[in-house]
């Protein structure tokens, strides 16, 4: 395979110009952003407590597979029982905030 030269500024830079000419886009890329953060969170939190995906099964009854998705599907999302459940069994609870104004 031929080594191809990737100009990433260049590229930086149409992304932004095609973001700033579809807001709908840029809409969908921050809610994706958003996402991913709190799906990372559950893990890093999860990891903090000491525990395996096997283990919050265990502690929960939820199937290990069902924990895989609650932290690496973009495609579907738990209940929030389903949340709520995984929250309690590594430490955490599920609390909603307003947002500050922007």
């Amino acid at each position: 395979m031929p080594f191809i030269a990737v100009d990433r500024e260049e590229n930086r830079r149409k992304i932004q110009e095609l973001l700033a000419e579809n807001p709908e886009l840029q809409e969908e890329l921050d809610n994706f952003n958003r996402e991913y953060e709190f799906r990372k969170k559950l893990v890093l939190a999860r990891r903090e407590a000491g525990l395996t995906q096997k283990e919050i099964e265990a502690k929960t009854g939820l199937a290990q597979r069902v924990i895989s998705r609650i932290e690496k599907s973009t495609e579907t999302s738990p209940s929030v029982r389903t949340l709520r459940k995984y929250l309690n069994a590594i430490g955490y609870e599920l609390d909603i905030k307003r947002m500050a104004a922007e």
